[in-house]
């Protein structure tokens, strides 16, 4: 975060937080990492204001559930210290196998020669939205009737980077939201829903 930090800083922005789920907040340019210590320092003067208008934090947290919504998320990951068991689990997610059929012609949207069959449904919801920054493919609109995904070469081209290691992020109709990703320091699975 803080290489982006400077990097923004550098093309005359000014970047007001960052925050990155598992550790934290990196809230002032003058500690160029995620810092507790900081983040709990803005805490109090947040709850100072609030209790000098006679408000208190849990008071206008409602507030902001009220005008904004509720929000949930929840994240974990699976070990799985075996490189090639990791490579297969995505590949069963992308390709509906461990390994790809390169012989199925009958559909036109491949990947290396392999027609991708991404789940369309998650928990029994439809997936409308699906990114695999791995292999460079964004799809809006999922059609919830299709057995797999039919569009031409070229299309669908992901709106972000293409990330070296493997991550896939799917949406469904009803608001919910599912990535998967391989951790870039350990041997984890990592997911989060939302």
């Amino acid at each position: 975060m803080a290489n982006e930090l400077e990097a923004l800083q550098s093309q005359g922005y000014f970047v007001g937080l960052g925050y990155e789920e598992a550790i934290g907040y990196m809230i002032h340019d003058h500690v160029l990492d995620k810092d507790g210590v900081t983040a709990l320092a803005v805490f109090v003067q947040l709850a100072a204001h609030l209790h000098a208008k006679g408000r208190s934090v849990g008071d206008y947290l409602e507030s902001l559930y009220a005008k904004y919504s509720y929000y949930t998320s929840a994240n974990s990951y699976f070990l799985c210290p075996d490189p090639i068991k990791m490579d297969q689990i995505f590949l069963r997610i992308r390709y509906g196998t461990a390994e790809p059929d390169i012989k199925c012609s009958e559909y036109r949207r491949a990947h290396m020669g392999d027609v991708l069959r991404y789940p369309l449904a998650i928990g029994g919801f439809p997936v409308s939205y699906i990114r695999d920054l791995t292999v460079g493919f964004e799809m809006r609109d999922v059609d919830k009737q299709s057995a797999s995904l039919d569009i031409t070469e070229g299309e669908c081209l992901p709106q972000f980077p293409v990330s070296s290691s493997h991550m896939i992020t799917f949406e469904t109709r009803n608001g919910g939201r599912l990535t998967m990703r391989t951790s870039g320091t350990e041997p984890k699975l990592k997911y989060y829903l939302e």
